[in-house]
């Protein structure tokens, strides 16, 4: 058993079952699909009808790649696109473990103190990882993202140690397909290379060709583009667009929005007497927020070990391996600050990319704590305890359920002729009653104008579909509808919660 235990392979084959039995186990008790999931199911399914009706669909449909990727699998194993999606999904995440783990080994190799069971720890850290656990429900493009991310990291660390074709051409390829996930990528595909002139052991000569070894592939997608919109100058370009006026522009859109937003906490909150540092204020609001943010991303035992690591210097590899990992952690935080300051506000699983580089410290402290096993155990105990504590709001779902949205949508489905008109103002349960096909995103927007139903204009739809949380249920304002209608359905959930169906011709 021992024997069987330290071979190289048994971790990786450990960490596959626990991997594929996790994303079974998380996708298994989602009742409810996220928002975006939706867009990217629909336009999996718009795919018959050809790529350039699938990216009309919807705004994260322009960057077709994981819808295409949805329906293919639809189309071999006969699947519902749902688990379609889902079995993606883990495919993805376990692409991302065996990456992580490969990137900790290939570190631990070049460490002057031997660095047993480190593998295992790897393994422990990514498996037990908060977020990137609780992402696993959503069906999201990001899931790919990160299995090539994390690959790209694993060949990039292999290439500045061999200085082989095989290895540049192999980060340009898992870069390449991570942008194919998410634009994003595009922004490590053209700056990571630049770090090849920061590695001042090797001589001029060595840095140049690293940097046109990891820039090929770049400069052959700049070639094909380009020629693209020779070809079809009228062409919008989908998100490359998009990409394009961030690099133009994005530093003015930043300006200009924190120029705003400081001019607005000057007006409501600082007042008169503090206008001046409203500029000051907001920075250090924005920068502690970030903090916080990226501190819940990684929990807190890992931010703890992450500290203890960097403070005993328990990653002080070779200089190209710090490189490259600094190199990810600034672009990182570059993009996802540019992001907040731009748009104010910050999704958790932004900071996923981020979060994973970060969290490649962590097995080394809890390596480091374990060695001191033979003078005192408690440090190391309380490591994997705090670990598994902080694991368990990722695994299991400690909140109210959302099967009364579904169970809504459903009985729509069942029980509202197809020809019926229906006015909801939540597009979970506008999908599941399958009556709005790819409408359901015009439609949404265009319900989100609420004040057409207290000003009577509900009168045009036979049905009205209601979400309302429990809070909404308390609040006078949001009784108009008692006055006019009595529903014919209510689902809800233990919170109270609620979904209320009611018929306006009756």
């Amino acid at each position: 058993m021992r024997k069987l235990r330290s071979h190289p392979s048994t971790v990786y084959l450990v960490a596959a079952v626990l991997s594929i039995l996790l994303s079974f186990w998380m996708s298994s008790r989602e009742f409810v699909i996220n928002p975006d999931a939706i867009c990217y199911l629909q336009s999996a399914a718009t795919m018959k009808s050809g790529i350039h009706a699938a990216m009309n669909v919807c705004g994260q449909a322009q960057w077709p790649f994981y819808a295409w990727l949805i329906a293919i699998v639809v189309n071999v194993t006969k699947l519902s696109y749902v688990t379609a999606a889902y079995t993606l999904n883990g495919v993805f995440s376990l692409i991302a473990v065996w990456a992580f783990i490969g990137i900790v080994v290939l570190i631990a190799k070049k460490m002057q103190t031997p660095q047993k069971h480190i593998g295992w720890l790897a393994a422990l850290v990514i498996l037990l990882a908060h977020e990137f656990n609780a992402v696993k429900t959503y069906i999201i493009r990001d899931h790919g993202f990160w299995a090539f991310y994390l690959a790209a990291i694993f060949f990039l660390l292999h290439y500045f140690r061999a200085r082989e074709w095989r290895y540049a051409l192999a980060w340009n390829v898992s870069t390449l397909v991570a942008t194919l996930f998410r634009i994003e990528g595009a922004i490590f595909l053209f700056f990571i290379p630049f770090i090849a002139w920061f590695d001042i052991k090797q001589t001029i000569f060595a840095r140049v060709k690293a940097f046109l070894q990891l820039h090929v592939v770049t400069v052959m997608i700049a070639i094909m583009v380009g020629g693209w919109f020779l070809l079809h100058p009228l062409s919008s370009g989908g998100r490359l667009a998009e990409l394009q006026f961030q690099l133009c522009h994005g530093v003015l859109l930043l300006k200009q929005n924190f120029q705003l937003k400081a001019a607005g906490l000057a007006a409501t909150v600082l007042g008169h007497n503090g206008a001046r540092d409203a500029s000051l204020v907001l920075t250090i609001t924005l920068f502690i927020w970030y903090g916080i943010n990226v501190i819940t991303n990684l929990s807190l035992i890992y931010t703890g070990l992450l500290i203890y690591s960097w403070y005993k210097k328990l990653l002080a590899s070779d200089r190209a391996t710090r490189l490259v990992l600094w190199s990810y952690v600034v672009i990182n935080v570059i993009v996802t600050l540019v992001f907040l300051g731009q748009n104010m506000f910050l999704s958790k699983r932004y900071l996923i990319a981020l979060s994973l580089v970060l969290m490649l410290w962590v097995p080394f402290a809890l390596s480091h704590l374990m060695q001191q096993w033979q003078r005192r155990q408690w440090p190391f105990l309380l490591a994997i305890l705090l670990i598994i504590i902080s694991s368990l709001g990722g695994i299991f779902d400690f909140g109210y359920s959302k099967q009364y949205m579904r169970d809504a949508g459903q009985w729509l489905a069942l029980n509202v002729p197809k020809n019926a008109t229906i006015y909801s103002n939540d597009v979970q349960v506008m999908y599941y009653s399958q009556h709005f096909g790819n409408e359901i995103f015009a439609k949404a927007d265009a319900f989100l104008n609420s004040k057409m139903i207290p000003n009577s204009q509900w009168k045009k739809y036979d049905y009205l579909v209601l979400r309302m949380d429990h809070k909404e249920l308390n609040s006078a304002t949001n009784r108009w509808y008692e006055r006019h209608l009595i529903p014919i359905q209510v689902f809800y959930n233990k919170r109270g919660d609620q979904v209320r169906i009611y018929r306006s011709h009756l």
